[in-house]
């Protein structure tokens, strides 16, 4: 595989920060840096690697929280999530006081949508998927070339993302589920929190997601 992948987990709720990076482009791009900023950017010093772009799953505290300022450290653009969690960016201040987290401040991403296609310096293609259920304007990124899906807190291993946090949508998630679902068995499902797995494994085993064919296959969906 031609592109590294390191994970990094961030916050007291060990969310997985990704780090992508190319040994040939000395490009990478961050997705989800939560926390840590200082750590990452010191990283990519240590390795020589220039940020090309941060990507954004939602915009709750745990995968948002140290955006501005590895920003501002790096000059990296900021893309996602989409433009319906806008909300959420603005009020990250008050995020981090009710989940107890040192005080974070917004910042102005570049929102994206359902089916564009990012390509940021030399990583892959990343198509983003739509999402919404976690949050309003949830998105995942799937990359072909490389058979790798970002879900956030969209999908889990054997699991599913919180609908009772302030604009979730149990419905609108279980069809964000099937969505997925529709990627290739091969496909490696890249989690916001856990362990790895794919979209083979979860359409045979995730309960959440036979419960969403089931609802469908009753006309509910």
């Amino acid at each position: 595989m031609s592109l590294q992948i390191s994970v990094l987990p961030v916050t007291a709720f060990m969310q997985n920060c990704r780090i992508f990076s190319k040994d040939d482009s000395k490009e990478a791009i961050v997705c989800d840096p939560g926390d840590n900023a200082n750590e990452i950017a010191c990283m990519l010093e240590d390795a020589d690697l220039k940020l090309a772009g941060i990507i954004l799953t939602h915009a709750h505290l745990d995968h948002i929280g140290g955006v501005a300022e590895l920003s501002d450290l790096t000059g990296s653009p900021i893309y996602g999530p989409g433009a319906d969690d806008q909300i959420l960016i603005d009020e990250i201040t008050k995020q981090s006081k009710g989940l107890g987290l040192k005080p974070c401040r917004p910042f102005k991403p570049r929102f994206v949508a359902d089916g564009q296609i990012l390509k940021i310096g030399s990583i892959p293609e990343l198509t983003v998927i739509s999402t919404p259920g976690h949050t309003p304007g949830g998105v995942c990124y799937y990359c072909k070339d490389e058979d790798f899906v970002l879900t956030g807190d969209t999908l889990f291993k054997l699991s599913m993302g919180r609908t009772d946090f302030p604009g979730g949508d149990q419905r609108a998630l279980y069809i964000s589920l099937l969505r997925l679902a529709n990627l290739p068995d091969t496909t490696r499902v890249l989690p916001g929190h856990g362990m790895d797995s794919t979209i083979g494994y979860e359409r045979a085993n995730n309960p959440y997601l036979a419960e969403a064919y089931n609802l469908l296959n009753d006309n509910k969906l």
